[in-house]
């Protein structure tokens, strides 16, 4: 019915086609996306949503939103394997240096409980000429290349190279 032209007449607002006025913008809870999709895709989506017991809205939502959790969960592990490598890749250039990473360890004549341990998982002591710096584990003293000292011996996998000085084996 088209509108009348009267100015005295209050105008109303335009009718939806559907019978009710549309919710206060406030009062909608979700936004609507419309997208076209394939129809072999369309039938894939409702098969999906019977067999769930949910509706193809639903179910899309649900993809839409595992999707982006599941690409930053990738990102953010991504990160963190970048840094990883890259502290690696480090620590291998400066052991490829002669440069020491790691922090000395407290020795054991100076009260260190862990230099304390160590020695007691050491086997047996190799004679050896040192080739990259370390210290002694017994007294702290600090060895060069080239040095001569003795190398702890164990049978643990993850057990940190262990030196001795040739004043301390001497002292064994």
């Amino acid at each position: 019915m088209p509108r009348s032209s009267d100015p005295n007449r209050p105008s109303r607002p335009a009718s939806t086609g559907r019978g009710r006025r549309p919710a206060a913008e406030e009062e909608r809870k979700d936004r609507v996306i419309q997208t076209r999709v394939p129809k072999d895709l369309e039938s894939t989506l409702k098969e999906a949503a019977e067999q769930k017991r949910m509706t193809v809205s639903h179910l899309i939502r649900n993809v839409l939103e595992d999707t982006f959790n599941l690409v930053d969960g990738i990102v953010a592990d991504s990160s963190a394997l970048v840094e990883h490598v890259t502290r690696d890749a480090k620590r291998l250039a400066a052991t490829a240096r002669g440069e020491s990473q790691a922090k000395p360890l407290t020795p054991a004549n100076d009260g260190g409980d862990l230099a304390r341990q160590l020695l007691e998982s050491v086997d047996a002591w190799q004679d050896v000429i040192v080739n990259k710096p370390g210290q002694c584990i017994e007294c702290g003293k600090a060895l060069g290349r080239g040095d001569r000292a003795f190398r702890g011996l164990t049978q643990l996998p993850e057990m940190p190279s262990v030196w001795l000085c040739q004043d301390c084996i001497g002292k064994l």
